[in-house]
């Protein structure tokens, strides 16, 4: 999960450490809290979509440490990765040479876990128009992404800067501002190494435009408003030709 965010501090003036020292073991408590809680609800929210013996693809799977976890809770399910920059950690991980090398409608789940946020926009589509032909009919694409708004913003830049060692931040006050009350923030050209500006609601609308939303769900306090979490989660069905009777679009429900 999230790859790039590895590249991200591997430019900081800081040392180079592990992305589990970043995330689930992170010395930071509010952090760690955050991580471990969000593996949670991935590996629950895949789990319940999954078919027995299912397929699931992590695009963007790092060293593959949410698949080996999905694996100890599913041991019959066949983990693939794919990641462009990182070499798998998990032997029992397989990883794909590309998204093409996977045959059209042979994956149960596909899932981006903190990733969408570092995609251009043709990058994005590139990965929409996979899931809708890697996915079977029935098939599910889990998508997370960080909620850089709200009140998730103040200890995410406070805890960017206690990691950079350092008192500046990439967002000025009157942002974080703008941010804190759900405004936009203007993104930089390179999405890359950053999560400044991200909206996931900008995504959660491209993303409808081939996909329906089947449920969604914020980490990591899930029965309250968006805007109190730090983590936003998508479960997405592939849209199929309407049958005779008229399909009607239903609201976001909240559901594990």
């Amino acid at each position: 999960m999230a790859c790039l965010l590895i590249n991200q501090h591997r430019e900081l003036s800081m040392r180079e450490i592990s992305y589990e020292e970043q995330t689930v073991k992170s010395g930071n408590p509010l952090a760690r809290f955050a991580h471990r809680t969000r593996m949670t609800v991935a590996v629950d929210l895949v789990t319940g979509v999954c078919a027995k013996n299912g397929t699931v693809v992590d695009f963007g799977a790092g060293p593959g440490l949410f698949l080996h976890t999905l694996g100890e809770a599913r041991p019959d399910v066949t983990l693939v990765g794919y990641d462009r920059y990182m070499e798998p950690a998990y032997s029992e991980v397989k990883y794909a040479e590309s998204m093409e090398s996977i045959a059209a409608q042979s994956v149960d789940v596909l899932t981006a876990f903190e990733v969408c946020e570092h995609l251009y926009a043709k990058e994005l589509d590139d990965l929409l128009e996979d899931a809708v032909r890697i996915l079977k009919p029935n098939g599910a694409l889990v998508i997370s992404v960080p909620i850089m708004c709200g009140l998730a913003i103040v200890p995410k830049v406070s805890n960017w800067m206690i990691r950079s060692r350092s008192l500046k931040s990439e967002y000025t006050p009157t942002e974080v501002l703008k941010a804190l009350v759900g405004m936009h923030v203007s993104r930089p050209q390179n999405p890359r190494t950053t999560h400044k500006g991200f909206d996931f609601r900008e995504l959660r609308e491209v993303v409808r435009e081939r996909f329906s939303l089947d449920a969604v769900h914020m980490s990591p306090v899930p029965n309250l408003p968006w805007w109190l979490s730090s983590q936003y989660f998508m479960v997405c069905r592939p849209k199929r030709q309407p049958s005779s009777k008229t399909l009607v679009d239903s609201p976001d429900m909240y559901r594990m």
